[in-house]
């Protein structure tokens, strides 16, 4: 094996472990569950827009206005929410649900520079067959679009609907706290 192949091999190996301990620390994603009634804009603010990330966004487009391509991997935040909850069968927005959201869409309208755009998610327990609660998770994925577009006019928002795939609380599948919304800013 030539020298070229060795120091390909070893600069492979070596992105590949700290690819993997990046992975094993967090480093590609940090979901944050809010379970106070309701948050401050403070902690709405600390989960969607957490400092690490922004230090990195910023150190990144330093780089990049100074002509150089940024190899960072800004990882993922999301807001995993317990008050944005729907009865079973409905994607209708609760009272409770409405104050938290206001929080959150405060939060974005602040930070609306920082961020592309947003993925909301929705989510559903395990009742009923898996099509129908896919439908039924986009529904309130899109519930939640359209009172964030309504009153902060925010309009960069990707749905989801991901059924019961991830439970938030798998030892009790059918609780109200798996039935859900989790946003996501995307860089």
């Amino acid at each position: 094996m030539n020298g070229c192949c060795r120091i390909f091999i070893a600069g492979c190996t070596v992105f590949l472990v700290a690819a993997q301990v990046h992975a094993e620390c967090g480093g590609f994603g940090r979901v944050t569950v809010l379970d106070v009634p309701v948050p401050s804009a403070k902690q709405v603010d600390e989960a969607l827009f957490p400092p690490e990330i922004a230090g990195q966004k910023k150190e990144c487009a330093q780089m990049e206005k100074a002509g150089f391509r940024c190899q960072s991997v800004i990882p993922k935040s999301s807001l995993d929410s317990a008050q944005v909850t729907f009865k079973s069968g409905s994607a209708e927005l609760s009272n409770e649900a409405k104050v938290f959201l206001n929080s959150v869409g405060e939060s974005l309208t602040r930070h609306q520079d920082e961020y592309k755009s947003l993925t909301i998610e929705g989510h559903a327990d395990v009742t009923g067959n898996e099509n129908n609660n896919k439908t039924l998770s986009k529904q309130r994925a899109e519930a939640v679009n359209v009172y964030m577009s309504a009153n902060f006019g925010i309009t960069n928002i990707e749905t989801l609907g991901r059924g019961s795939e991830k439970l938030r609380d798998p030892s009790n599948p059918r609780a109200e706290v798996n039935r859900r919304i989790e946003f996501i800013p995307n860089w």
